[in-house]
């Protein structure tokens, strides 16, 4: 091989300073959607672990016809706090509304804050559903059913 052959099967050093700057502008655009879903994926399986308190409120007000009797965690059926949180969970607590739950979650809003939420139970004569409020409502909700944001 001559030496004509071998500097044309190599990179120059501009090929690879543009090379990296794509890298770069590509990486600045894919590790934030990567961190938000990421974060929405967190908040989602914290969801699913409040089930338990979901039923058991839905139970209560079933056996009771009212929310009045369901205010409270640990009682009427309704599981207490416990001392080991489902994933993704820092924290439980009865919530401002009747029959509402409060919980902090580990996944974190757009400024690095834990997502705080209430589910509120709305009923009907038959029926009951959840509302979902959050913290980062009006930042980006990480959560796709939250509603509104927390009061205060």
């Amino acid at each position: 091989m001559n030496q004509a052959s071998i500097k044309q099967r190599a990179f120059s050093l501009i090929e690879l300073m543009v090379v990296v700057a794509i890298l770069g502008i590509l990486s600045s655009v894919a590790i934030p959607a990567f961190t938000d879903y990421t974060q929405r994926s967190r908040a989602t399986t914290a969801l699913l672990g409040l089930q338990p308190w979901q039923t058991g409120i839905t139970l209560c007000w079933q056996q009771y016809g009212t929310l009045n009797s369901c205010n409270e965690l640990g009682t009427q059926g309704i599981p207490a706090s416990p001392s080991i949180f489902p994933e993704g969970i820092t924290a439980i607590a009865s919530g401002s509304n009747t029959g509402s739950i409060a919980a902090t979650l580990a996944a974190t809003d757009t400024t690095g804050e834990p997502i705080q939420v209430e589910l509120v139970p709305q009923t009907t004569d038959t029926q009951i559903s959840w509302q979902v409020f959050c913290s980062d409502f009006t930042l980006q909700p990480r959560i796709s059913r939250c509603i509104g944001s927390l009061e205060g």
